[in-house]
């Protein structure tokens, strides 16, 4: 079993899946191993039916996290996505003679709306809160005047090298999905990433062949809560009490571009979505807006108002 998992890792990774990818596949594909030999007197992979499959899934709206909660649908969805990609790996490389897997029905999850938006004066605020008269600080604003006019994701910002920097321009390599794109920053943006680069990065970059844009104060490239760090200094600094987090200046971004007219098409190459059903989220009506027309528009307000 542990070489068939092996021979699927490297088959997604000659496929050009994304590390990330890859790693979960791998990662859920290895639950149910350990599933089988904890519940099952299964010992190769040619047992492995469509009543097994069936009966993992079972297992899965009773397995409890380390926190003692059920695993969400979004996970035993995830668990069995990656299920059904192994499987018929290993039908199409002629492992097995049917697979077992290609009848799973799917979790169904639920849409969810998008978490409180950002607002513009409060995405103002919060980049203005940021006190620049230090490497660090300078570092920190750049990171969030990138995040808020491209709308790109935090690993996104981190993997950017100082070869991506064009005129005005940030090509993301390997963003969700594996695919790479070229997005504008804006003369703003621009202007506080040049200042960074000529006047901060170089104090901090105290470690050769380090090609990141953005780095710690020791040189090396960011980790992911570095950026989350950042923005919640900033909204603290701010005094801006709703929870923000990197995610939130990409919502920001879309949805303020959208407000303003901006098609939701070119939003779709902007935020690097593969289908355009994902950017329509951004186009939900917000409950402000939506109120503002009831009373407009509804006859029983109408009627208050004559």
């Amino acid at each position: 079993m542990d070489l068939l998992r092996t021979r699927f890792v490297e088959a997604m990774t000659a496929w050009n899946w994304s590390r990330r990818t890859i790693v979960s596949y791998e990662q859920n594909v290895r639950y149910f191993v350990d599933w089988l030999e904890k519940e099952t007197e299964i010992a190769d992979m040619a047992q492995v039916n469509a009543e097994t499959i069936c009966s993992y899934q079972t297992a899965l709206l009773a397995e409890e996290k380390k926190t003692g909660e059920l695993l969400t649908v979004a996970t035993q969805h995830h668990r069995l996505v990656a299920l059904r990609g192994f499987f018929a790996y290993l039908w199409r490389e002629g492992k097995l003679l049917v697979n077992p897997a290609a009848q799973v029905s799917l979790p169904k999850m639920r849409r969810r709306l998008p978490q409180a938006v950002v607002t513009p004066k409060e995405a103002l605020r919060l980049l203005d809160s940021i006190d620049t008269r230090t490497p660090l600080g300078l570092r920190d604003r750049a990171m969030l005047e990138l995040l808020y006019a491209t709308g790109m994701r935090n690993a996104e910002l981190r993997g950017l090298t100082l070869a991506d920097v064009g005129d005005a321009t940030l090509t993301i390599r390997q963003g969700k999905g594996g695919k790479d794109r070229v997005v504008p920053m804006g003369p703003i943006a621009w202007a506080v990433l040049r200042d960074y680069l000529q006047k901060a990065r170089p104090k901090i970059a105290s470690r050769d062949g380090v090609t990141n844009i953005f780095l710690t104060k020791n040189g090396k490239p960011l980790d992911c809560f570095a950026v989350i760090n950042a923005v919640r200094r900033a909204a603290k600094g701010a005094r801006i009490t709703k929870e923000i987090h990197p995610h939130s200046l990409r919502h920001a971004c879309a949805t303020h571009m959208l407000k303003g007219g901006a098609d939701i098409r070119h939003i779709q190459k902007l935020l690097g979505h593969a289908s355009l059903q994902t950017t329509q989220i951004y186009t939900l009506v917000e409950i402000g807006d939506l109120k503002a027309v009831h009373r407009m528009y509804h006859p029983r307000e109408r009627r208050r108002r004559a």
